[in-house]
């Protein structure tokens, strides 16, 4: 009956159930169920922000800052799609959730660094990256689909990037290349179960393997991208998933095998602490 109720797999309920507790998983599944607010970030590589929140405004688009981010705003009220306004057809804004731009705004990338972003396409990670090293430095991005780095070069092209550079390559092998990066940023493919709302399709195309299947490929990618970290940079792995499987068990068995790495604990710490004692792990809900 809950699973009717929640429109979500009766195996797929009990996971949750089982790795979240019974109150936390009806509550974010209840929330997968209505339209989930919007976010856009404002790109400073195109211009300075003032002038692109008061163009905004302008074309009947009225945001709010959000709290412990930076360029990034919710949208309050809006005449038409972002995607329709001449700010975004120039590169000055890009619809962006809130988690995504966390997870760049944890890796930290400065001005002449050198970064590794694996699974990188479309392209919403690499693009605010170079934003926060003020196109200063080198960004290596790598994705397996040919279509995908497609979308990639035009949104590097529209938001003004100028320090990226493709590589086509399936990141679960050895990587056709020798660079050591200060940040690898790792945003895996996974079961997405923590984006339900945005695509509720996806909870119907999942399997009770899914979640151990997903976690063979991150665990892989994870181990091959590791290899190119510089000795003092950072890793970060991050998934769009909500289960332990694909993300603390994944963590628990690397930091196992890789003594040489340690968990540190994110800035901005937005979310709450991750589970089986990985407190300094950072967990998203989308009912919170």
């Amino acid at each position: 009956r809950l699973a009717l109720e929640l429109c979500v797999p009766t195996w797929l309920l009990r996971l949750l159930c089982r790795d979240l507790g019974r109150q936390v998983a009806i509550g974010l599944l209840k929330a997968s169920l209505v339209q989930a607010p919007s976010y856009v970030r404002v790109n400073t590589l195109r211009g300075e922000e003032g002038e692109i929140l008061a163009s905004l405004e302008q074309e009947g688009i009225v945001l709010e800052p959000v709290e412990g981010l930076r360029h990034v705003y919710k949208v309050v009220e809006a005449g038409k799609p972002i995607i329709l306004t001449d700010a975004y057809k120039e590169g000055l804004v890009y619809p962006q959730d809130k988690a995504s731009c966390l997870a760049v705004e944890v890796a930290n990338p400065r001005p002449g660094q050198v970064v590794l972003d694996v699974c990188a396409a479309p392209g919403a990670k690499t693009t605010y990256m170079a934003q926060l090293m003020g196109n200063r430095g080198l960004i290596i991005s790598i994705d397996f689909s040919r279509r995908r780095l497609g979308a990639w070069r035009k949104l590097v092209a529209r938001m003004g990037v100028k320090v990226s550079f493709p590589i086509l390559a399936d990141a679960r092998f050895q990587l056709p290349t020798r660079l050591r990066a200060d940040v690898v940023l790792l945003d895996l493919p996974c079961t997405s179960t923590g984006a339900f709302a945005k695509t509720p399709s996806a909870k119907w195309r999942l399997g009770p393997k899914s979640p151990k299947n997903m976690a063979k490929v991150q665990a892989r990618i994870l181990r091959a991208s590791a290899e190119h970290v510089k000795p003092g940079g950072v890793l970060i792995y991050t998934t769009c998933s909500l289960l332990v499987e694909e993300n603390e068990r994944v963590v628990e068995d690397f930091l196992r095998a890789n003594p040489d790495f340690e968990l540190e604990r994110p800035e901005p710490f937005l979310g709450l602490p991750g589970l089986r004692g990985l407190s300094k792990a950072q967990r998203l809900y989308p009912h919170i």
